[in-house]
């Protein structure tokens, strides 16, 4: 039990909570004690001015009779008095044999003679000595209203203690154990996943914690993991199909040129035909490589701020005459009214809008106008890429993400079924969201960015 985190926090912070209490109980212990001890002082000052009052007005003689009255007095448990004549002789008073002195004196029961068997065996006395006209007067009080206001907050602070400690000790244990339910939930998920059991998520509590918090990243890494093992066990499955059909061609050709070819021009063909489709496939593999370097993250140290509009710009200033070039129509209105600032890699945001326009000039019939647009978005920026072609069905619209595939139509177009795959990747890197849209005729690709203060 003293090995896990939450146990050993419940119990330092218990620790702790106690410390604070006896920490706060001794300033109050210290403070009233100088209180009540200079309380004590003040009193017996007091009483020693009003007795020096009468010897100074009345003389040492009735001096003498207030001492002795003050003496037999119903006060003599907790009050000493004790007059000295020029000789130093006890002449009235409850106590006497003590020695005189110039400054305060502190006097235990024992050291004292007293003419009285009341009060306690601990009282101590705070006393003092003052010259009068014809001796000495000592004049003391009792600390014994200090010593039970002591005693009385030693209870209270073992009570208190007992209590804060006992109390600290439940609610520790409480929140320890919830704690550690949690924990053991992030444990049992993480074991699950390391079974082969990749849809195990962490539950959340719905209090929105910290620890709700971290469930929450640990969710989206498994979700992104999830996606990159699917991703790659799909893409096993489509590189082993799409890739069969041209390397048995590229076999074949080889085969041909092996039995039929008789002349260094009829070999030069077949060479040239092999290097162009194993160029193709190792376009594949390297389209497959950038795909898998973007979602791993690595581009995401070249981050800076970027203006989105910018990167159209650029985009648009090339592709607007490729796009004449192959009879389309590539518009994107200027005059936008303000930047749209996002943190991004401006090499990979150029390639995502060049891959959306140039898959839009592939599978679209010649005439086809092709649009950019950038707006405002709750969150962020919305930028569009959209064509009046013959857009996608919507049962597809989710699969031509995946690692090389193609719609059955575009089986006979020029390339590797991987440009919307890039697209997505680098979308994905950027925090950003992509719809593929209705556009009546027409498809439109939506990308939400978010801004850098919500990124």
């Amino acid at each position: 039990m003293l090995k896990r985190t939450p146990v050993r926090l419940a119990a330092t912070f218990t620790a702790l909570f106690a410390l604070t209490v006896v920490a706060l109980f001794a300033i109050v212990f210290f403070g009233i004690t100088a209180r009540l001890s200079e309380q004590i002082r003040t009193r017996t000052q007091e009483t020693m001015e009003s007795l020096l009052a009468i010897d100074h007005q009345k003389g040492f003689d009735d001096l003498t009779a207030a001492v002795s009255g003050e003496g037999i007095s119903v006060r003599d448990a907790d009050f000493i008095i004790e007059l000295l004549d020029d000789t130093g002789r006890h002449v009235a008073g409850n106590v006497s044999g003590i020695k005189p002195s110039a400054s305060w004196i502190s006097l235990e029961r024992d050291d004292i003679e007293t003419d009285w068997e009341n009060g306690e065996p601990d009282d101590r006395f705070e006393a003092i000595w003052r010259p009068v006209s014809k001796g000495q007067l000592l004049v003391g009080s009792s600390n014994r209203e200090l010593r039970r206001t002591q005693t009385f907050l030693l209870e209270v602070l073992g009570i208190g203690l007992v209590a804060t400690t006992l109390l600290g000790a439940v609610c520790g244990a409480f929140l320890a154990a919830r704690t550690q339910h949690r924990i053991d939930a992030f444990a049992k998920t993480l074991s699950a996943v390391s079974e082969g059991k990749i849809d195990a998520r962490v539950p959340m509590s719905g209090s929105g914690d910290d620890i709700d918090h971290v469930g929450a990243q640990v969710n989206r890494t498994l979700a992104h993991l999830q996606t990159l093992i699917e991703n790659v066990n799909q893409s096993s499955s489509d590189i082993a199909h799409d890739l069969k059909k041209p390397v048995g061609r590229l076999r074949q050709r080889l085969d041909v040129a092996r039995r039929s070819a008789h002349t260094t021009a009829d070999f030069r063909v077949a060479v040239e035909d092999a290097l162009g489709d194993l160029d193709g496939m190792m376009e594949t593999f390297d389209a497959l490589l950038r795909i898998t370097q973007i979602e791993a993250g690595a581009r995401r140290i070249r981050f800076a701020s970027i203006d989105l509009g910018s990167v159209l710009d650029d985009v648009a200033d090339v592709y607007t005459a490729v796009a004449e070039d192959a009879g389309y129509q590539l518009a994107w209105p200027d005059g936008r009214w303000k930047p749209a600032v996002i943190k991004g890699d401006r090499e990979l945001l150029v390639q995502l809008f060049a891959n959306l326009i140039e898959n839009a000039i592939r599978h679209c019939p010649s005439g086809t106008r092709i649009a950019l647009a950038l707006q405002d978005d709750p969150d962020g920026f919305r930028a569009e890429v959209s064509d009046d072609g013959p857009g996608i069905p919507e049962h597809e619209r989710e699969k031509v993400f995946r690692r090389l595939y193609r719609l059955e139509r575009a089986r006979s177009t020029p390339g590797s079924g991987l440009g919307l795959t890039l697209v997505a990747a680098i979308a994905e890197l950027h925090d950003a969201r992509v719809a593929l849209e209705d556009q009546a005729p027409g498809l439109r690709v939506a990308i939400k960015f978010p801004s850098p203060a919500t990124s």
